[in-house]
């Protein structure tokens, strides 16, 4: 017992059957198709926004190693590689970033897509 009177087995075992419980919303989720959906949402939502496309624009145009002497005879696949090196973590910064955005926003798609797959998940127990 804590000193507020609450029973620590008792909070203990409500954690855990909380979390069985999101485990089980989970596994449904991923069951049902709903991951696959929010995924290819996400990526399209992520592609077509202007943010997004210009972080990588800007990225690429800032490129040290498009700049460097002897840029222009490089393979073609060494320069991806070095340019994909350079600006990888910008670009999925903002990638990410605008992931996380939409997926939180429940007046957006995604995140309306997410919240009611969830609600009916839950719902259903």
């Amino acid at each position: 017992m804590t000193a507020g009177g609450v029973d620590d087995a008792e909070v203990a075992a409500a954690h855990r059957e909380s979390i069985e419980a999101e485990k089980a919303v989970v596994d449904a989720l991923r069951k049902d198709g709903t991951f696959e959906r929010v995924r290819k949402a996400l990526i399209a939502r992520c592609v077509a926004d202007g943010g997004v496309r210009a972080k990588v624009a800007e990225s690429v145009d800032a490129s040290e190693t498009l700049r460097q002497r002897g840029a222009a005879g490089a393979k073609f696949d060494e320069l991806v590689d070095r340019l994909r090196e350079e600006v990888e973590k910008d670009v999925m910064g903002a990638f990410a970033d605008k992931a996380w955005e939409l997926m939180t926003d429940e007046r957006g798609e995604v995140g309306a897509m997410i919240a009611e797959a969830v609600e009916k998940r839950l719902g259903g127990r």
